[in-house]
């Protein structure tokens, strides 16, 4: 198989904004068969980021910046996690088996790895590089979705927007800061994810390279269709360009 299918540029604009997301898609090639998963658990947040694709191509198309988009279910082999840990194929995902992922061999491990993550990250390397030398001043967007509950919780998680961090918290948390100021979302600090923890795409290519940055996490119910995701970009399109060109 080509390793052609790793990456898109969702949109290309001339301003110092980088979008990218890693878990922007369910697509998987036809060999895969799907991993053994009906379509209708292939449209739920184990396959994908719901509503983080559309929402980052939105705000780049906002910011005249470039987004740079998966094009690859995570669960073929998730971009954003070490290639060597254990849930970068996982068989079971938010308590549902994947057929396709058990007992997979060490050869197939590797052939999806040279197939699918690393093509993906080196593309991603590229783009950041070539967009660095000509913006010496870029910003960088992880956008990621969360869902409301996961699977055997009782409780809905309260947070709207999450900004993760690890190497750059001064960003976080003057968007934090902003937007308690303009909305009045619930806001996590390094909730529902830690990246303290991991946020290995974001380790491995912006905060190698310094770059300022932010991690966003936002709620799936709060992306159910384009008019409320156009509504969220525009908002943290203000707030990206209060925090950058202040």
């Amino acid at each position: 198989m080509s390793n052609d299918f790793c990456a898109t540029i969702a949109h290309r604009g001339d301003a110092p904004y980088f979008v990218f997301v890693d878990h922007a898609t369910n697509a998987m090639p036809e060999e895969f068969h799907s991993l053994g998963l009906p379509e209708d658990i292939l449209e739920t947040h184990i396959a994908y980021d719901i509503g983080a694709g559309e929402l980052g191509t939105t705000l780049a198309r906002i910011l005249n910046g470039t987004c740079f988009c998966c094009d690859y279910s995570r669960l073929i082999m998730d971009p954003n996690r070490d290639p060597g840990s254990h849930d970068s194929i996982p068989a079971v995902s938010d308590l549902i088996p994947i057929p396709g992922n058990e007992g997979i061999d060490d050869d197939e491990r590797k052939r999806r790895l040279e197939v699918f993550h690393e093509p993906y990250h080196a593309r991603l390397a590229a783009e950041v590089d070539a967009l660095h030398k000509t913006h010496p001043t870029l910003f960088a967007i992880s956008v990621h979705s969360f869902s409301r509950r996961l699977m055997g919780d009782y409780r809905d998680r309260p947070w709207h927007i999450g900004f993760l961090w690890r190497h750059d918290p001064t960003n976080a948390r003057a968007f934090i800061e902003w937007l308690s100021g303009h909305t009045d979302y619930c806001l996590g600090d390094n909730e529902p994810y830690d990246a303290r923890a991991f946020n290995y795409s974001v380790d491995r290519h912006i905060g190698a390279r310094k770059i300022p940055h932010i991690t966003l996490e936002v709620r799936q119910d709060l992306l159910s269709n384009s008019a409320e995701i156009a509504r969220i970009a525009d908002i943290l399109a203000r707030g990206v360009r209060c925090l950058v060109e202040k």
